[in-house]
């Protein structure tokens, strides 16, 4: 991912209100950002709210994001994140939504969600080398894989909630 600004950061989340302030987190500058697919974090003051910021393209393109409750009668399932693919336990992943924008008011109710990892760290997940056995592709191309399958789900996400046009990915 390109190196962002505070900025672009702050102008790319779509789906907020004109008088609503963008929170980054304390440690922005401090991103490795060619290790990372997307940049996502938790507001400081509010922990139900996270954004979601990625590059498509060379444009910044992100949301805000509103984790539900975790349903106690999931207490005994494993969910899967919509963007890693990591199968985890049930309060290791929430559901997320997300409010499409609208500038009129009586189409604001509609919204996009995903199940995504709670602590919003999908790139240690699709970063941690699988183990391999003798038939199995490297572990680096398995690694390249993944990133790219995320960074994919990342765009698809952001475009379907903005309602701009998906960029084309072939599936092999």
């Amino acid at each position: 991912m390109r190196p962002l600004t505070r900025d672009e950061v702050r102008a790319a989340i779509a789906n907020t209100d004109p008088g609503e302030r963008v929170r980054l987190p304390t440690w922005f500058d401090e991103v490795t950002w060619d290790r990372i697919d997307y940049l996502a974090w938790r507001d400081p003051r509010a922990p139900v709210r996270a954004y979601l910021v990625t590059d498509i393209d060379g444009t910044a393109l992100g949301a805000l994001l509103r984790q539900c409750p975790s349903q106690p009668a999931l207490a005994s399932r494993a969910l899967m994140c919509d963007l890693c693919r990591a199968t985890r336990r049930f309060n290791e992943v929430s559901l997320f939504t997300a409010r499409r924008p609208a500038k009129d008011k009586r189409h604001r109710l509609s919204t996009r969600g995903l199940h995504l990892c709670t602590d919003l760290d999908c790139h240690t997940t699709v970063t941690t080398p699988p183990p391999t056995g003798p038939h199995d592709p490297p572990a680096a191309d398995v690694i390249a894989a993944r990133r790219e399958g995320l960074r994919a789900r990342t765009a698809a996400f952001l475009c379907s909630i903005t309602d701009t046009r998906r960029p084309t990915t072939r599936r092999r």
